[in-house]
């Protein structure tokens, strides 16, 4: 097994540009979506071992030892049932499915040769590619972890979170607030130094070429002249900037809750 090299990041961040340039590219990602180029394997909704380690994401960071390790240890098997059944053969590897972001610390622990790539996004662009199995359905721990940071949370700005009237309400505001809870979690990356990679999508589809020359390099493969003739067509920058569109004051709550992670990563 060469890495894993799996790409993380929110949902609708970029991750499916990354994941086609890499099979392009000879890595194998496993079974994946025509529409999303989603790992399957990974899914929440048929994957026990993965809901596992997303609903204990948070305690894993500051647990004991024994704790990590045998969080470790579900990761381990997760990623071997994976590579039994759609990888098959020893040459590079990984996956695209976002809520495996929240899997990246014990990842990167779990298998210390390995290396992640991970793709951010304006919050504020994200906002408005919609998540709606994850915003509608938060009566599941697991999308609660992903949204809030905690199995535990009721109420979002005073309201019922389980309520259709509340998602109808706060939509903007709860999507911006998924965007930086996914994101926050995934710059604990950060601390894995040369292992770890982080992308824009802006730059991936502004200077497609030079971004994934990157890339490569970081992963170690050779850039393909099909691959960079595919991505001279495939990356647009027409997705960029469309909450430009929004009128200022639909704009203001979701800056209260996004503007500090924006700030941060020199979006505003």
């Amino acid at each position: 097994m060469q890495g894993p090299y799996p790409i993380f990041c929110r949902g609708h961040s970029g991750g499916r540009l990354v994941c086609e340039a890499f099979i392009r590219n000879g890595i194998s990602m496993g079974n994946v979506t025509r529409a999303h180029k989603d790992s399957e394997f990974f899914s929440i909704r048929t994957n026990e071992k993965i809901r596992e380690l997303i609903l204990h994401a948070y305690d894993y960071l500051n647990a004991e030892a024994a704790a990590q390790l045998r969080l470790q240890a579900v990761m381990k098997q997760a990623v071997t049932e994976f590579v039994a059944a759609e990888i098959q053969h020893e040459g590079r590897l990984g996956w695209k499915i976002d809520p495996t972001l929240f899997t990246l610390p014990v990842f990167m622990e779990a298998f210390p040769r390995a290396k992640a790539v991970h793709v951010i996004r304006d919050g504020r662009d994200v906002m408005l590619s919609r998540l709606d199995a994850r915003i509608e359905h938060l009566d599941d721990p697991v999308n609660r972890v992903m949204v809030f940071g905690s199995a535990e949370v009721e109420t979002f700005m005073g309201r019922p979170i389980n309520l259709e009237k509340t998602i109808k309400k706060l939509r903007n505001e709860l999507e911006i607030l998924h965007w930086v809870t996914a994101v926050e979690y995934g710059l604990h990356g950060r601390k894995y130094g040369d292992r770890y990679l982080e992308v824009k999508y802006e730059d991936l589809c502004a200077a497609p070429l030079a971004q994934f020359q990157m890339i490569f390099e970081f992963v170690g493969v050779p850039f393909l002249d099909e691959t960079k003739a595919w991505l001279r067509q495939a990356a647009s920058t027409n997705r960029i900037g469309k909450w430009k569109t929004l009128p200022e004051e639909l704009l203001a709550a979701p800056l209260q809750i996004g503007g500090a992670l924006l700030r941060k990563l020199g979006y505003l």
